[in-house]
């Protein structure tokens, strides 16, 4: 499914007991996802992701095949991760477009 990624923030820090964390937080839009009633528009949606995925994000916005997976998450609930991403087609906003590895 195609999803508009508008930004890609890398992260990259050692917490407050000395893990090294890597990654990146993702804002997208789900264009296809129905908004509640009274809301206009569509509300952006963040998600981080491992370090293995941050450089499959070269280029934002754009339009972006994400691939979906679930995981085992606290109390057997399932969790929602990222397990690939490919451009499908960039994105002009206001003249501009942001081409850099991240």
């Amino acid at each position: 499914m195609s999803y508009l990624v508008l930004h890609v923030r890398p992260y990259d820090f050692t917490t407050d007991d000395g893990k090294q964390l890597r990654g990146a937080t993702v804002t997208y839009l789900d264009l296809d996802s129905p908004t509640e009633a009274g809301e206009v528009g569509h509300a952006p949606l963040n998600m981080s992701v491992g370090e293995e995925l941050v450089n499959s994000f070269g280029q934002a916005p754009g339009f972006y095949e994400l691939d979906f997976r679930h995981r085992r998450g606290k109390g057997g609930k399932p969790v929602l991760v990222l397990a690939g991403a490919q451009l499908r087609q960039p994105v002009r906003l206001g003249g501009s477009e942001n081409q850099k590895t991240v």
